[in-house]
């Protein structure tokens, strides 16, 4: 009787097995997601600044402490709360939909203790270079050059945002997109008796921060993807350029701005053009 009990307890336990075999299945490579190694001391606090405010926040360790900074949303502080620990994890999710994933390992002395994650792109979600197809990187750089053209020729459909200082025009003419690539196609139109000689031209992302009674505003930098007619620095007097800034397709908060910044090399005719969630909302497709 007990043999017989053993060998039915040995055929349910089998029984298990090829269930869960059966009903388990590996996840195919292309959904693997990479995670990005950081390192944290005892002595020292670690700081990453992310693209958009922070959601959602998870340390795999109690050895380790952490938080969002409350006066500056998109940026988490970490520290560990002994002098070792196993390898663990940090998961952090931002406003924008983005999930980054961290491998976090204990340095006594890191060398680095503050990482920018505004220069990875898109984040680890979502495809780390933007992309208007499948192909070749060769074959990619001649369709976005190719893309870039037709936005710079394209018709003007924006004719009421702009900004000007001392006879300096900066216009948007228009949002293009196409895939995951947005087109910002600008006019810088002088009409001053001065030539002007662009330093440079920065993106970045706008919001303001109520402080108490006071409001502060939070900047993240967008990295463009390619700025063609780049090489054209100089707008002469009485004279008009076109610029087209390709940057990954995004639509903004309420409380956002898609911010566009040119300075003058050597003069103080700064233009900041601001550009509203609705305008991002109403992109229209590069056909």
């Amino acid at each position: 009787m007990r043999k017989l009990l053993l060998l039915s307890l040995l055929v349910l336990s089998a029984g298990a097995t090829r269930a869960q075999i059966a009903y388990s299945q590996n996840l195919d490579k292309n959904t693997f997601q990479t995670s990005y190694a950081i390192k944290v001391s005892s002595n020292k606090t670690t700081h990453l600044i992310f693209p958009f405010e922070i959601k959602y926040a998870d340390l795999g360790s109690k050895e380790m402490v952490g938080e969002a900074v409350a006066t500056a949303g998109n940026v988490f502080r970490i520290k560990a709360t002994g002098r070792t620990f196993l390898e663990s994890s940090l998961t952090v999710i931002t406003s924008d939909g983005r999930l980054f994933s961290f491998l976090v390992s204990y340095d006594e002395n890191p060398l680095v203790l503050t990482y920018d994650l505004t220069k990875v792109g898109m984040g680890a979600v979502v495809p780390k270079t933007a992309q208007v197809s499948t192909g070749s990187p060769a074959r990619l750089a001649d369709q976005l050059n190719g893309l870039g053209e037709r936005a710079m020729t394209a018709k003007r459909r924006i004719k009421h945002i702009g900004t000007e200082q001392q006879g300096m025009n900066l216009h948007l003419k228009n949002i293009l997109y196409k895939d995951d690539v947005m087109f910002l196609v600008l006019g810088l139109d002088n009409d001053s008796k001065l030539d002007y000689d662009l330093d440079f031209l920065h993106v970045f992302v706008s919001q303001s921060k109520k402080t108490g009674e006071s409001s502060a505003a939070q900047d993240v930098p967008v990295d463009a993807i390619k700025i063609f007619n780049a090489s054209e620095n100089t707008v002469p007097h009485r004279k008009e350029i076109t610029k087209v800034v390709a940057i990954g397709r995004m639509t903004l908060e309420k409380d956002r701005r898609l911010i566009v910044q040119v300075n003058e090399k050597e003069g103080g005719r700064m233009l900041t053009l601001p550009i509203g969630t609705e305008e991002l909302a109403s992109a229209r497709p590069l056909l």
